[in-house]
């Protein structure tokens, strides 16, 4: 066994066996993510409070009550022979090098022996958030208490899209949304469900992700490119660990979750790549629950440095009890593909690892389950692919809006729309394919979901694409890191053209602010005052919007930072509807504006000063890590371009701050005709993140032993040895 770091610190190994393969890569992340593994394995378990304390109550309380530690061991067990062999010598590997890593780090005892169904439940804690249990609290905790064509169309999709499939297709898809009465109907399904803690969801203004192919007819090597770049919430370490694994039966690299083998999400191997977004599936409902007829234990949480927390679990058929108001006898349970019932999904990874191409990758998401995604695909044979992979369940309309009565059997769920119904497709006739967590088809059948993310950042890349289609020079990676790299808004610009009719006094503020946008092109750079005066005006028009407060009836269900994130992301829909001429949120968009305009103008004035060339954008819109471990500090924040619906993704929760908090968390481009000419970043390669670059990805192995430096990995070593 060999192990190589290049010049950026990425770990390669190569190995004989399978096993030997997987043994390196659990090693190897251990060695460079071991705390990061003790935290997301903790974090899963709901044991992470005993490390940071009562900050991890919320996350701990949540594991515990969806029951993901016992659904990783059902999962586990229902994996085939040669996926535990796999999960087994990972899991060795990581033993052979945890405590190492973890000495001297502020644990309350030594890390405990990794098991092989811990790297389940570190799958299954990285993803259960990201299913639509957010979308169906905002509307539960809502509809009972506002009037429900509002809360439909403060969704960011509701408006005209650009679909998937076929390439280019624009609709308007969901027009209509809850039938009249059915927020009296979810008010009585709650039963006064009042006094409740907070739950660990939220709608994030940047979750999502940005990916496309090109074929090879456009591209300096005449073979496909597949490029893109996962969004979630900005952290230190961030969530993806670049390695590369070669053995007898595979030479992959690319992005893994420490703590889970393989590559999931976004690699290639000697034939094939793949990457995905979040396909935003309707994966999750909500079951409103009689807490009296739940089978219901305690768990004792313990706190470092604070007296242990008793919580009482209840657990439903239709999954454990998220949201719980013991005066109400009502609850909550989430009922999610990822714990309804074992889960195959990681039976996928080492089949991918062997696949010769774009058919065959796509044959083996038959058993992929979680979570969701936009899959895009290209092989060396030229090919370029699509699937939407994962399960929907098949189940009645009314439980994709809200929550809904549990002990009604019309709200059951009834199998899984088949693998063939959800939407693919392969070598479309443009030659390209985009995806940025929008929707699939305008088909509704089968029903995927209601929400998905605004059209404005899949607009975008199919443009500048096509502009690179038509020019003289073929693609390459340069021409794809230019996409990476841009911040021009279509929302801004659609935002300036809602202007025409907004009149000002001459020579006052507004007019100065006016004659400032309208010479605009939307363009979110740090040196650009337009795109501070934007958003500060959107941020005001925002506040407007007649959605109760948190202390309201059922709203409570709902943190402030769920309501104002779901806001912020609803602005591409409403500016569509106010452009239509729908003035029941903001009124007459003219005068609405207007108004935004003074008080963001007096409120820039009050907190910068009167000088508008102070009112840049880097100012205001800097990057902002949350530190996840202790003794890690973050990536130290900088201003950063861009915003929520540009394709260089830099999230604001807009309606409270103009900090970035989330975005683009890794960005890669692979060449089919080249894999040495294919690139990738991540937040930890600090210089070249900020400045949208990306360093190679090696993968020529007599280049990573020429240039790289030798990697001792002791134990895992010693037993592929014993092995021979």
């Amino acid at each position: 066994m060999q192990a190589y770091r290049d010049q950026h610190g990425i770990p390669h190994a190569r190995a004989a066996s399978v096993e030997a393969a997987f043994r390196a890569q659990g090693h190897l992340a251990a060695l460079d993510r071991g705390l990061q593994m003790e935290y997301v394995r903790r974090k899963a378990l709901g044991t992470w409070a005993e490390v940071v304390g009562s900050r991890a109550l919320t996350d701990d309380m949540f594991s515990r009550r969806v029951g993901l530690a016992a659904a990783a061991r059902l999962s586990y067990e229902g994996l085939a022979d040669e996926t535990k062999a796999v999960f087994a010598a990972y899991a060795d590997g990581v033993n052979d090098a945890l405590g190492t890593s973890l000495a001297g780090c502020d644990l309350p005892e030594p890390p405990r022996k990794w098991e092989p169904w811990h790297s389940v439940a570190v799958y299954l804690g990285r993803h259960v958030g990201m299913g639509s249990m957010a979308h169906k609290l905002f509307r539960t905790a809502l509809l009972p208490v506002a009037p429900a064509g509002v809360v439909w169309r403060v969704r960011s999709n509701a408006r005209e899209e650009l679909m998937v499939l076929p390439t280019g297709a624009v609709a308007r898809v969901d027009t209509a949304g809850p039938p009249e009465g059915h927020g009296e109907k979810v008010r009585g399904w709650l039963n006064g469900l009042a006094e409740v803690e907070t739950v660990a969801a939220s709608a994030d203004p940047a979750a999502g992700s940005n990916n496309w192919a090109v074929s090879g007819a456009y591209t300096a090597s005449g073979r496909p490119l597949l490029a893109g770049d996962p969004h979630r919430p900005f952290e230190t370490p961030g969530p993806y660990w670049q390695n590369h694994v070669s053995c007898d039966a595979f030479d992959a690299i690319g992005l893994s979750f420490p703590g889970v083998p393989g590559f999931p999400h976004f690699g290639h191997n000697a034939h094939v790549a793949w990457g995905i977004t979040h396909g935003m599936g309707d994966d999750q409902d909500l079951f409103v629950e009689n807490l009296d007829r739940l089978d219901t234990r305690t768990e004792l949480i313990t706190v470092r440095d604070a007296e242990p927390v008793r919580i009482t679990v209840h657990t439903s058929p239709r999954g454990g009890v998220v949201v719980q108001d013991d005066t109400a006898n009502t609850g909550l349970a989430l009922r999610w593909t990822g714990t309804a019932e074992p889960d195959r999904t990681l039976d996928c990874l080492l089949p991918m690892l062997k696949t010769t191409s774009v058919a065959e990758l796509d044959d083996v998401m038959r058993g992929w389950s979680v979570p969701v995604d936009h899959l895009m695909t290209a092989d060396v044979h030229g090919a370029i692919g699509y699937r939407l992979r994962g399960r929907v369940p098949s189940r009645d309309q009314a439980n994709s809006w809200a929550a809904v009565p549990g002990w009604d059997p019309a709200y059951e769920w009834r199998g899984w729309v088949p693998f063939d119904q959800m939407p693919a497709a392969r070598d479309p006739e443009e030659g390209l394919l985009v995806s940025a967590n929008n929707r699939p088809t305008a088909d509704p059948t089968p029903y995927v979901a209601h929400d998905f993310a605004g059209p404005a950042r899949a607009t975008r890349i199919l443009q500048l694409l096509r502009e690179g289609v038509a020019a003289p020079q073929a693609l390459d990676r340069a021409a794809m890191e230019r996409i990476h790299a841009d911040v021009s808004s279509l929302t801004a610009r659609e935002f300036v053209a809602s202007l025409g009719n907004v009149k000002a006094a001459e020579g006052g503020r507004r007019s100065q602010l006016l004659e400032l946008l309208r010479g605009w092109d939307g363009t979110m750079g740090l040196g650009s005052v337009a795109a501070t005066v934007y958003t500060e005006a959107r941020r005001e028009l925002l506040t407007t919007v007649p959605l109760p407060g948190s202390d309201a009836s059922h709203a409570q269900l709902l943190s402030p930072q769920q309501r104002t994130g779901t806001l912020w992301l609803s602005f591409q829909a409403l500016l569509a509807g106010a452009r239509a001429g729908d003035e029941s949120l903001f009124g007459p968009w003219s005068d609405a504006v207007g108004q935004a305009l003074d008080r963001a103008a007096e409120r820039l004035a009050s907190e910068i000063g009167p000088d508008l060339a102070d009112w840049t954008w880097g100012r205001l819109h800097q990057s902002r890590f949350t530190a996840l471990l202790p003794g890690v500090p973050a990536v130290a924040g900088r201003p950063v371009p861009g915003d929520n619906e540009t394709v260089r993704a830099a999230g604001l929760h807009g309606v409270e701050t103009t900090a970035a908090s989330s975005g683009s968390v890794a960005r890669y481009v692979f060449d089919l005709g080249d894999w040495e000419a294919s690139g990738w970043v991540v937040p930890e390669q600090t210089d070249e993140w900020y400045a949208a670059r990306l360093v190679p990805m090696h993968y020529d192995w007599a280049v990573i032993e020429s240039a790289g430096t030798p990697i001792a990995l002791g134990a895992a070593a010693d037993l592929e040895d014993a092995a021979r």
